[in-house]
């Protein structure tokens, strides 16, 4: 008699070590990754970090014709992106480990001839 469950578990078991590896060079990679964003006028330019922080700004001389109201809205505007994109990269990159994990290779029946859900 074969156990498809013991089959899976011994699966995970074989592919783990590779699936850490792998996890741990991608986090390393999502700690040096950064995002840029733009403001609508593209006069103020804003980096950050995959954590969200935010790493360095850029003000063109031209944005300080703003009105402190205005400047401020560019600011946030670009910020926002900067930190919007860096998560998208963090979703990306998690998304294809976890895409590439031995648990997310499974199937649709039991082993049994029954769906699983």
């Amino acid at each position: 008699m074969t156990f498809p469950a013991l089959d899976r578990i011994e699966a995970l078991a074989r592919n783990l070590d590779g699936w850490q590896r792998e996890l741990g060079a991608r986090m390393a990679e999502l700690e040096q990754s950064s995002a840029e964003g733009a403001s609508d006028s593209g006069l103020v330019t804003v980096v950050a970090a995959a954590d969200g922080k935010i790493l360095s700004t850029e003000i063109n001389a031209r944005a300080m014709r703003f009105d402190s109201y205005t400047l401020a809205e560019e600011f946030t505007a670009a910020a926002n992106r900067a930190q919007e994109a860096a998560a998208a990269r963090v979703r990306e990159i998690v998304g294809e480990v976890m895409g590439n994990a031995p648990a997310a290779e499974r199937r649709a029946d039991d082993g049994y001839g029954h769906d699983r859900y």
